[in-house]
Order: C-alpha cells, then sequence, then structure tokens
C-alpha cells in the first residue's frame, strides 16, 4: 500500500492534511455503510449470523471513527495553538507528526486536550443518532466509549505529568507496549460495562 501513496507526497515532503482528509473521510463512509448493511440485515432476518458479523461491524466502527475524530481533533488543537508539526510520511492514522523540539508545554497540552474533546464529541454525536436498540448499534456506542477509555489511559497520564512540569517528550517516551496494552485492557473493559448499561 505504501508505494501507491507516494504519488500523495508534497514537494515540502509528507501527505498533505486535504489527502489524508479524504482518505480517512472514505473509510469513515466504508465503515458506516457495512455497519448499517449489517444492522439492517440483522433487524430483517434476526440470524446468529448477522447478529455476529452486525456486532463487530458496529464494534468497528465505533472505535475506528471515534479514534480518527480524536486524531484530527489533536490537529485542531495543534493549529489553534500555532504549534509547529510536520505532515506524516505516510498514509495511516495519524494526521500530523507533532514537533517535539519547537512547542512549548503549553500547546502540547492544548493539542492533547484537544483529542479528548473530539472522542467526547464523536460520542456524543453517535448517542443523538444512533439509538440504542439492536446489540449492532449498542456495540458501535460501546466501542467509542472504549476508544475514548483506551486513548485516556494513554495519554491522561501524561497531561498530568506535563501539567505537574514534566518534559512532553520525555513523559511520552514512558508510553511502553505493557502501557500500551494495559490501556486495551481498559478500553475493553470499558466497552463490555458500557455495552451492558445499553442492553
Amino acid at each position: 500500500m505504501d508505494n501507491t501513496l507516494d504519488t500523495t507526497v508534497s514537494a515540502k515532503g509528507g501527505i498533505h492534511p486535504r489527502n489524508v482528509a479524504l482518505a480517512h473521510a472514505a473509510t469513515v463512509a466504508l465503515l458506516l455503510a457495512i455497519f448499517a448493511a449489517a444492522n439492517d440485515w440483522f433487524r430483517s432476518s434476526a440470524l446468529p449470523i448477522a447478529a455476529i458479523l452486525g456486532v463487530l461491524s458496529g464494534a468497528a466502527a465505533g472505535a475506528i471513527i471515534c479514534t480518527l475524530v480524536h486524531e484530527w481533533f489533536h490537529y485542531l488543537g495543534a493549529i489553534a495553538t500555532r504549534g509547529r508539526y510536520r505532515r506524516p510520511s505516510r498514509l495511516a492514522l495519524f494526521a500530523f507528526e507533532w514537533d517535539f523540539k519547537h512547542n512549548s508545554p503549553r500547546q502540547f497540552l492544548v493539542m492533547s486536550y484537544a483529542g479528548t474533546l473530539g472522542s467526547l464529541a464523536a460520542i456524543a454525536l453517535f448517542m443523538l443518532s444512533i439509538p440504542a436498540e439492536t446489540p449492532c448499534s449498542i456495540a458501535l456506542l460501546a466501542a467509542s466509549v472504549g476508544s475514548l477509555a483506551f486513548a485516556g489511559a494513554i495519554e491522561w497520564p501524561v497531561i498530568a505529568r506535563v501539567q505537574r512540569g514534566g518534559d512532553p517528550l520525555v513523559e511520552l517516551s514512558k508510553t511502553t507496549p505493557r502501557v500500551v496494552l494495559t490501556s486495551a485492557g481498559i478500553g475493553f473493559v470499558t466497552l463490555l460495562i458500557v455495552a451492558y448499561a445499553l442492553t
């Protein structure tokens, strides 16, 4: 896939935010289309396979879309604080690469808090527009909250340490694979709790 993306790399180096936005928007549209089809299939048939595919597609849509919105709000936070950043070197989850050397801790904090705000906005939009009426929709809503819990378990301790005077890059470097795995567990447990509450 990387080879097919080389044509989108600008002269300044890195992929233009517009191209990243288009790719992410297409991903969101595809995930929602698959979820809607699976949810409709479950409603019309109530077959076990329809429920399984609906739950999986709903969980994928909730987690991935919420994460993408989270990352774009990080980007908006970077712009709002006039932070310096680089374009991503390849098309992936992240909309930009933060420049730790040339940004202040305050700029880092604004950019970081913006991500959480994005997750909350995505969850609120889901809650307002998708009723928790089927296992498929419940999975979507629960996974969006689980996505916030996962990101928060990684980011909030870093934010807290930076607020106490820590260096952003040093504190972020403490995010070991074990921290990521633990955060994933927190996100999954949160997903299950929310799903149970919505059932």
